[in-house]
């Protein structure tokens, strides 16, 4: 009998079935990107790369499909093969998403992308055969000795059920060459099938994208690849995230792809061990060492798959934090994206017209005149308003201010700004009735830096309201505490 596992190794393993295997590494390279989370950033966008680089993310997908329109394709690519030349990835896995191969674009994208040392991987989205994958993997052959590097060093990721005829060949993609893992998506296939809902009122995936879950996981595990789950769509629900990212971990998957940063730590924790995981198996692959055959541990029959498993586990802790036991708590909310202005950036004199405008309607004044508690007649008694000389109920003056510096927010101080200290002055120079249109400006009148807190400052601005007609309707002048501009933004 030969030994059941020793060294660190088992004494035996099962030939691979793979005819092209020279072209694709070995499952022990393989394991050694490790993906438990593939975050999304938009191709181009710098704003969102920022973020993700300081993110615990194992690999970026710098995406120049879907996120993408068309018409900002070329400068998408453009600036994604620069962030290829120039940014510092870290040890981050760096994948491309490119267009489908049933497009004039997916050529255009590996030629401009495959750069001297990045990326690691493509993905392939609606990949539909091995052929599909040879033909992605001839092109990447044909470029990569004149990028200076070595034939098959760039693995493959395809997505393998986006087209009705993939699922059914997906252990036929998972086994093609340079494929290094495989994913799937339900999107772009209920649109291919016309089907109405992704998922049950529970949550839970409707029976065909259950199917084509598991055939993605089945045909990862039969040609020796690594299983990513798919996207969770629904950014305001981490608990869901969590919740569907477990069951993941829990049916064999390596991994899952990402479309915000607060759920990297999630996905993170759900496909790392816990610390009593990572022991348990680290004991029991103890034990078997030098054991012939099935044996007993802990009151359990011990055989090849129970040891299997350990060695999963281990593999998975191998180089990453192991999950904590408070991991399933939700992790903090990220900060930004952010739309203000720091304060270096708020110059006395500054003028910024704003972008957003608004009819102000009746609802709008019932709502808000009764919400906080005004019986004045001017606002709510449309009788009582005729004998006025206005003739007609006025818009609730707090409610045209509070408008007025809503709409400021986004390009002065959303995101930006530690506390509103007060207004100095509000002025309401002309009224406002139902069905005027306003829009709003903004003038930096001081700024001064804290003397206490050099990271600081006080920023006085002038808000002010027009109507359709040009009229000054509000004038509200406020203070506000502002960041300087951190070191990580500049």
């Amino acid at each position: 009998l030969k030994l059941l596992y020793a060294g660190g190794r088992f004494s035996h393993e099962e030939p691979s079935h793979c005819k092209d295997c020279a072209m694709r590494p070995s499952p022990i390279l393989a394991a050694a990107r490790r993906l438990r989370s593939m975050h999304f950033v938009p191709g181009g966008v710098q704003k969102f790369l920022d973020k993700a680089l300081v993110s615990k993310a194992d690999a970026l997908i710098l995406d120049l499909e879907d996120s993408v329109s068309p018409a900002d394709k070329p400068a998408a690519r453009k600036e994604v093969s620069r962030w290829l030349d120039t940014v510092e990835f870290g040890k981050k896995t760096v994948c491309v998403r490119i267009n489908a191969l049933d497009t004039n674009l997916w050529e255009e994208d590996i030629a401009a992308t495959l750069r001297s040392a990045r990326p690691d991987l493509y993905v392939v989205p609606k990949a539909s055969s091995a052929a599909d994958i040879e033909k992605v993997g001839a092109l990447i052959s044909e470029l990569e000795g004149k990028a200076g590097r070595a034939v098959g060093s760039i693995g493959l990721m395809p997505i393998v059920t986006e087209v009705p005829q993939a699922p059914l060949r997906a252990h036929e993609i998972a086994s093609a060459p340079r494929v290094e893992a495989v994913t799937w998506g339900a999107e772009d296939l209920s649109a291919e099938i016309g089907a109405k809902r992704r998922k049950d009122a529970d949550g839970n995936w409707l029976e065909v994208f259950n199917l084509c879950r598991s055939l993605t996981l089945l045909a990862a595990k039969g040609a020796g690849v690594q299983a990513i789950d798919t996207v969770y769509t629904d950014l305001k629900d981490l608990a869901g995230c969590r919740e569907e990212s477990q069951k993941a971990a829990d049916s064999g998957f390596d991994g899952k792809m990402t479309i915000h940063p607060a759920q990297i730590d999630v996905a993170n924790a759900a496909f790392s061990p816990s610390a009593k995981e990572l022991k348990d198996a680290q004991e029991l692959l103890a034990a078997a060492e030098g054991q012939v055959g099935a044996f007993r541990w802990k009151g359990q029959m011990i055989d090849r798959p129970h040891l299997r498993l350990a060695q999963t586990l281990v593999d998975r802790a191998e180089g990453a934090e192991v999950a904590a036991e408070a991991a399933a708590e939700a992790p903090a909310w990220p900060e930004g994206p952010y739309h203000g202005k720091w304060f270096e950036e708020l110059t006395e004199g500054l003028v910024i017209p704003h972008a957003l405008t608004r009819t102000v309607t009746e609802a709008d004044n019932l709502l808000f005149t009764t919400l906080s508690m005004n019986p004045a007649k001017l606002h709510l008694d449309y009788e009582s308003a005729k004998s006025t000389q206005f003739g007609r109920p006025l818009v609730n003056s707090m409610f045209t201010v509070s408008l007025l510096v809503g709409v400021t927010v986004l390009e002065t101080t959303h995101g930006t700004t530690i506390a509103n200290l007060g207004f100095e002055e509000v002025v309401f120079p002309k009224p406002v009735f139902f069905g005027d249109t306003l829009r709003a400006e903004t003038e930096v009148i001081k700024a001064r830096a804290s003397g206490s807190d050099p990271t600081r400052g006080i920023v006085t601005l002038e808000h002010r309201a027009f109507n359709q007609n040009g009229d000054l309707v509000c004038r509200a002048r406020r203070n506000a505490l502002m960041r300087k501009r951190p070191a990580s933004k500049l």
